[in-house]
């Protein structure tokens, strides 16, 4: 089969690091980058070894003037439901960085409006295609401890970013902790059912909004306590952050990227990596191009993601209303 053709969206800080990315993945050919700035395009033209890709600063343009198979899009979420809709509205597959929208009422629009159209939106969730987080949800599913019956999911870093981040009024809800969320239902193979959330902002933050947020969560009979900052003192953890998965004969453990297990005996093992054809946002992208070979959809596709993006947005109503969300009401509003 031809390599798949790929019209870039975005190519400022991170959307750069995805221009190289698909440069060198051998299953696309990046056939045009979009950006506003023309600054950023000049700043991948030294990434990018194809000398036939095309630049614009229009993406109407380059949807009309290229022949494609897939729009990536690397933008801010205020931007990603137009830009979805067009991509699909030019008959292409469409494959976006979280989250789905800035809003949850933009999420479930695109969702609705995109059932009007062949071609599938997924959404990249790389933290899942990890070897340390493959390595922890085969313990869960092989039930090394028994079924997990709570969690503990602890996030720390202190990240200065700039930029749209920090205008957000929640941005470790709505930027950050999409990841986790989205890790809970992938790693306990469940679905979110209640939230309780609070946030604050640091007398040091240097966001505008909440950079801190606590969560307890049900996911049926599975508690789940999370909290993350995004401006912490000390030391800090991983971008997974420290997870414990705790069941009747032991507890899982993810604790500086080690994946753990200690049994009922005291016994603590180190659990085996689990080796992937791809890792990380490459892995995203090989399971887009696969699903579209394979004419499915992908694992992470809008209708199941929306179902992670929930969990933020019923947070987030949970901090506005103080008090616990039901997620299916609030995914039936």
């Amino acid at each position: 089969m031809e390599k798949l053709k790929v019209i870039q969206v975005g190519a400022g800080g991170f959307g750069s690091s995805w221009t190289e990315i698909l440069d060198h993945f051998e299953d696309v050919e990046l056939v045009a980058v979009v950006d506003v700035m023309s600054e950023n395009l000049e700043n991948v033209k030294k990434i990018i070894k194809n000398n036939r890709t095309e630049f614009f600063t229009n993406h109407l343009e380059a949807l009309e003037s290229v022949k494609a198979d897939i729009a990536v899009i690397v933008t801010p979420p205020q931007t990603h439901k137009k830009l979805a809709l067009d991509a699909l509205e030019h008959d292409l597959n469409v494959f976006m960085e979280k989250p789905i929208a800035h809003t949850f009422e933009d999420a479930m629009e695109l969702l609705e409006k995109s059932r009007d159209y062949q071609k599938f939106v997924m959404i990249s969730q790389n933290y899942r295609w990890r070897p340390e987080i493959a390595a922890v949800k085969k313990a869960v599913d092989e039930g090394l401890v028994g079924e997990i019956e709570y969690v503990e999911w602890d996030f720390r870093r202190a990240s200065k970013f700039g930029g749209w981040r920090d205008q957000y009024n929640e941005i470790l809800i709505e930027d950050m902790s999409i990841h986790h969320f989205d890790l809970l239902r992938h790693i306990l193979s469940l679905e979110p059912t209640t939230v309780f959330a609070k946030s604050m902002r640091p007398s040091w933050s240097w966001f505008n909004g909440n950079g801190v947020a606590s969560a307890i969560m049900k996911f049926d009979n599975v508690l789940v306590n999370y909290f993350g900052s995004w401006v912490t003192r000390g030391r800090e953890t991983s971008w997974n952050g420290e997870i414990k998965l705790v069941g009747k004969k032991g507890v899982i453990e993810l604790i500086n990227d080690k994946p753990l297990a200690t049994l009922e005996n005291g016994t603590t093992i180190e659990l085996d990596l689990v080796s992937l054809e791809y890792e990380d946002r490459e892995y995203s992208i090989f399971e887009m191009v696969n699903a579209i070979k394979e004419n499915r959809k992908p694992i992470t596709e809008l209708a199941d993601n929306i179902n992670s993006f929930a969990i933020v947005g019923a947070s987030l109503e949970s901090i506005k209303q103080s008090k616990e969300i039901v997620i299916q009401d609030f995914l039936e509003k």
